[in-house]
């Protein structure tokens, strides 16, 4: 005859013990998958901003306005006719129209004055269809592009341009969603297709750009 093996059941407090052990990964399951959930949009959040400032890095060193392009104007502050009054020298200026106030108002240097040209409208640049013939900032008006399976849409619009140029302490209030024309302050708008968007306006001082040894002894 074979011998029989014994089996050890499970006692009634091992099986509360169990069942309340099964409820307790039950209840807090869906609050671990919620933080995982969290933790990974947060992480996708951070890397479109990431993705959003390289691009922004990109638009910035172009040219404020297109007309900042002519000739040595790429020195001087445009006109901006809708910006901040204080800024415009009035018709007694030795300049045949309104102009922005620039540096020569503060240290002689015509190549850093204001220009009796004004700012252009957004979108009217014609190498806004092709990115190798973009030569200012708002050519990158409606650029998009896809990076890291997440689209990016630019837009660049002028904003009200209100500050106290009088005061020892500047201080601007921005409504970035109140489009004005032809300022001194274009927005660049950067959105995500998952909602992520950040703003930075930059304002009319000329353009940068790197000096001769022959510009910097004028």
């Amino acid at each position: 005859m074979k011998n029989q093996k014994n089996y050890k059941a499970f006692s009634l407090f091992e099986i509360v013990i169990s069942i309340v052990v099964l409820g307790i990964i039950a209840a807090t399951f869906p609050l671990i998958l919620e933080s995982v959930f969290k933790t990974a949009k947060t992480v996708t959040k951070e890397e479109t901003v990431l993705n959003e400032m390289s691009l922004l890095t990109m638009i910035l060193p172009y040219y404020f306005d297109e007309n900042n392009t002519l000739g040595d104007n790429f020195y001087k502050d445009l006109n901006a006719s809708n910006g901040e009054s204080e800024l415009l020298i009035n018709f007694n200026s030795i300049y045949t129209g309104p102009a922005r106030r620039g540096k020569a108002e503060f240290n002689n240097n015509i190549f850093r004055s204001g220009s009796s040209l004004g700012v252009s409208d957004i979108g009217t640049d014609s190498g806004e269809n092709n990115i190798s013939a973009y030569d200012d900032i708002d050519d990158f008006n409606n650029f998009s592009e896809m990076i890291n399976g997440v689209n990016l849409t630019v837009r660049i619009y002028y904003i009200e341009d209100n500050a106290s140029y009088n005061d020892q302490n500047l201080s601007f209030s921005y409504n970035y969603n109140n489009i004005a024309n032809k300022t001194n302050i274009k927005l660049i708008k950067i959105t995500s297709d998952n909602n992520v968007t950040i703003y930075y306006p930059t304002c009319n001082i000329g353009a940068s750009k790197f000096l001769s040894l022959e510009e910097i002894s004028r």
